[in-house]
């Protein structure tokens, strides 16, 4: 009877050490585990930390980019009005020779070339062909002016869009008691992108160092 006693008793003291083992394994573990997720959370904070920073680093890279889109776009705005106002402005003024003195015969209507520039603002006058173009569409202004002096023929000058022409001046050939005339005349025209305006004459016409046959234009509005 003792001996099963005893034998119980160590049977009980064994199960508690194993127990005691058991919890104190599992303890650890635990401890561990804890440690695991303390350092998940510091992990977790540190990058909630790190995002939270990334996101206000955005936000001033979004508004940086935001106020520079802003003055690209101003810029570009004034960029296009100051093109615009550039363009928009288109005259010039020329007269027949740029030096000396002397008749110009044509015996048919053909393109007077006014090699003398005063004004040329845009470059749309040629002065090698004696054509201005139109750079873009609007209304335009022209006037041209003819002088005739001890001619033995009449003076014909006529204002000319492509080849139509427009307005026409002139006289006719000079006479002792007359021997100098005058004419001019002038239009408001509609132009397109591209056409050409030019001063045909046939007979004679005088230029001199007082420039005295010209040719002139400039842009209205545009459309």
């Amino acid at each position: 009877m003792k001996d099963d006693k005893e034998e119980l008793q160590s049977d009980i003291w064994e199960e508690l050490r194993n127990l005691r083992y058991v919890f104190t394994e599992q303890r650890a573990e635990l401890e561990r585990l804890t440690e695991r997720v303390t350092a998940a959370d510091r992990l977790a904070q540190a990058l909630q930390e790190e995002i939270t920073a990334q996101a206000a680093e955005l936000a001033v890279i979004q508004q940086t980019v935001s106020t520079v889109q802003e003055s690209v776009s101003d810029n570009l705005d004034h960029l296009v009005e100051l093109q615009l106002q550039q363009e928009g402005k288109v005259a010039f003024s020329t007269s027949l020779y740029k030096t000396g003195e002397g008749i110009t015969h044509h015996s048919i209507f053909a393109t007077l070339v006014f090699k003398n520039v005063f004004t040329n603002y845009g470059n749309h006058y040629n002065s090698i062909s004696g054509h201005f173009t139109a750079p873009f569409g609007g209304v335009y202004y022209f006037r041209f002016t003819g002088h005739t002096a001890h001619a033995t023929d009449s003076m014909v000058l006529k204002l000319v869009k492509n080849e139509e022409p427009i307005v026409c001046s002139g006289d006719r050939r000079t006479t002792a008691t007359d021997p100098e005339d005058n004419a001019a005349n002038g239009a408001v025209l509609q132009l397109q992108t591209g056409d050409l305006v030019s001063i045909q004459m046939v007979g004679m016409v005088w230029d001199d160092q007082y420039h005295r046959t010209t040719f002139s234009g400039f842009l209205l509005f545009a459309l």
